[in-house]
């Protein structure tokens, strides 16, 4: 068995080709640990139609990662399981459809869907949306808004990003009560009208280098209080950067790189 390793702006995976019957929460638990290859995620890459099977490293299922599906992209194209420009793959957020826009570096761009902030995709027991809700954390109380972006995602507007990483916040917004099945929780810095810093606490993984379905996130909520005004906004990530763009539908178009493959007996 193969195992091969991309990473999307620091965002590491391991990818391999899907397997039937195969408990792949269990090897997201062993494979992605600190003790064997320290990754963020597992993707099975399943064929016919191409799908997209993502866990998280603690073993937990996700209907989509953002950074993981460039990657995907990437090993699709190294595999040669489609060399066209264009291809979609399915995922449990949804068809998400690639458009490769170059190769070598390769660099694509992601139709992501659109945001959805209905109580019922958060997860969430209250009848109205999340929209710059005060969430009680601790001893203070932080101004949220909270949608679907792919996967769960709040976002919260700060001074400054990376402070946030010596923090708890993030753990605490992610694990508050309100969010039944969790929330991956994004710091977002607003540089200018058309650049966002964003630092992400992810669920099921802890602090991360990237994360392009929260990049996705930010960037919503950021030109819905008005933060940007531009059609396309560049957000800086610890290890690169993504741009995003659009209006009723989001697109991302960022880099995936390929690390190494290694052979696994059994």
């Amino acid at each position: 068995m193969n195992i091969h390793k991309y990473n999307g702006c620091g965002n590491d995976f391991l990818l391999l080709d899907h397997i039937e019957h195969t408990d792949y929460s269990e090897w997201a638990r062993r494979l992605c640990a600190k003790e064997s290859f320290d990754t963020d995620g597992l993707i099975a890459v399943k064929t016919d139609p191409l799908e997209m099977v993502y866990f998280n490293k603690d073993g937990s299922r996700a209907p989509m990662c953002g950074n993981g599906i460039r990657c995907f992209a990437r090993y699709v194209r190294d595999q040669k399981l489609s060399e066209a420009q264009g291809f979609k793959v399915e995922t449990l957020a949804g068809t998400r459809e690639i458009r490769v826009l170059n190769q070598d570096p390769f660099y694509c761009e992601v139709e992501m869907g659109s945001p959805d902030y209905s109580p019922e995709k958060l997860a969430v027991d209250q009848l109205y949306p999340i929209r710059n809700q005060n969430l009680q954390i601790g001893d203070e109380r932080r101004k949220v808004t909270s949608l679907f972006m792919g996967t769960i995602h709040t976002v919260v507007f700060v001074e400054n990003a990376n402070a946030e990483l010596d923090k708890k916040t993030g753990e605490r917004i992610c694990h508050h009560p309100l969010f039944k099945e969790r929330t991956n929780v994004n710091f977002v810095e607003v540089v200018n009208n058309h650049e966002l810093i964003v630092r992400t606490y992810e669920r099921g993984v802890g602090w991360t280098l990237a994360c392009g379905t929260g990049c996705c996130a930010a960037y919503v909520v950021a030109k819905e209080n008005g933060y940007i005004s531009e059609q396309e906004v560049t957000i800086h990530l610890a290890k690169g950067d993504l741009v995003i763009s659009g209006e009723e539908s989001i697109r991302m178009a960022g880099p995936a790189i390929y690390e190494w493959t290694k052979t696994m007996e059994g």
